[in-house]
């Protein structure tokens, strides 16, 4: 089955709103159905099912493995055996520029949701709905985010890629009205999206679930940007977890302490502390379209900023994506608090 979709123009700032960032991902293997592809039918893009990207996006893709090959990405090994409790929500979209055969935009993702059957709905405006909902817009437009409505998990992936379209075009027709009016050749680009929500570890008894999430986007430049992180589920509150929900209030500034401890002692550490302070708070604090505060990744307390901590089966993790810490050469930083450093730390 296909889908048609009428494309519109709107407007562009994909790259200027989003922090250039950079992050090699976990590899696991997964395994799903072949999703829709949707199909737009204008005058300047033309449908292709054979359409595969070009020599620039995989590019991009090898340039972030060489990155984070030093990293500290795989500091817990992941709990695989609980796909098989879960089944996957998928979108691939993509659109062809009608000038280049190897320009277009596409959008891909797998969001797994609990419970084994292909039917399942997750709660809408629930807690998994809530964390895809601000996952999937913390990438789009300023406009198109004031438009934005908690949906089901189909119809908010469905606007997510009429907000990336609507932005590709956009942003192409600039292009095009510049090359014309100063004289030079207009190269149609290419731009990718991609998104993946999976479960990583869970504690059944506590009825507490962490996911992986990995939200990419390539819009041009020597790389894309891409953020991975983790966010734990408290399913009997549905709700995502935050500082307070696992650690003692009173214990906060030990665990910020400690956090600041191994950010200047770490294998990633930046070692600059005029441009990156070894402490836990974010600095400079980030605004309100930064994407860790729309996707919910930093929460605020006590009027400062910090990483929303997860739990993992080796500790709590607090992730800073590039720039917040050190430069994107670094790659993504997680900070692990063992179980034995937390001991009375936690609730």
């Amino acid at each position: 089955m296909k889908k048609t979709i009428i494309l519109v123009s709107a407007a562009l700032a994909m790259a200027a709103f989003v922090p250039v960032q950079g992050h090699q991902s976990a590899t696991r293997t997964q395994v799903t159905e072949e999703p829709d592809t949707a199909v737009v039918d204008s005058d300047m893009y033309v449908e292709d099912d054979d359409w595969a990207g070009t020599a620039d996006a995989d590019s991009m893709v090898a340039d972030s493995a060489d990155v984070d090959s030093d990293s500290t990405e795989n500091f817990c090994d992941y709990n695989d055996e609980l796909l098989a409790d879960f089944s996957s929500k998928n979108a691939n979209y993509n659109l062809q520029n009608s000038q280049d055969a190897n320009a277009g935009i596409s959008f891909d993702a797998t969001l797994f949701v609990p419970g084994n059957d292909d039917k399942v709905e997750v709660k809408k405006g629930g807690g998994y709905s809530l964390m895809a909902s601000r996952v999937l817009s913390a990438m789009i437009d300023s406009a198109a985010a004031s438009k934005w409505e908690v949906a089901k998990l189909d119809k908010m992936l469905e606007a997510k890629w009429n907000a990336v379209k609507r932005s590709y075009t956009d942003d192409q027709n600039e292009m095009k009205k510049m090359a014309a009016q100063e004289g030079f050749e207009y190269t149609p680009q290419n731009y990718s999206f991609r998104t993946t929500i999976t479960p990583v570890w869970q504690w059944k008894d506590k009825g507490v679930t962490t996911y992986s999430i990995e939200d990419e986007a390539y819009t041009g430049g020597a790389h894309g940007m891409l953020y991975h992180y983790f966010l734990s589920m408290n399913e009997k509150a549905d709700s995502v977890m935050g500082l307070t929900d696992i650690f003692k209030e009173e214990a906060l500034p030990e665990v910020f302490k400690l956090v600041g401890e191994k950010l200047k002692t770490g294998p990633q550490a930046a070692n600059d502390e005029e441009a990156w302070p070894s402490v836990a708070e974010v600095l400079p604090a980030p605004n309100a379209n930064d994407y860790s505060v729309r996707s919910g990744q930093m929460q605020q307390y006590k009027g400062k900023w910090y990483p929303r901590p997860a739990l993992t089966e080796c500790g709590i993790v607090f992730t800073y994506p590039p720039y917040v810490k050190n430069c994107y050469a670094a790659g993504t930083i997680h900070i692990v608090i063992n179980y034995a450093e937390a001991k009375g730390w936690l609730k």
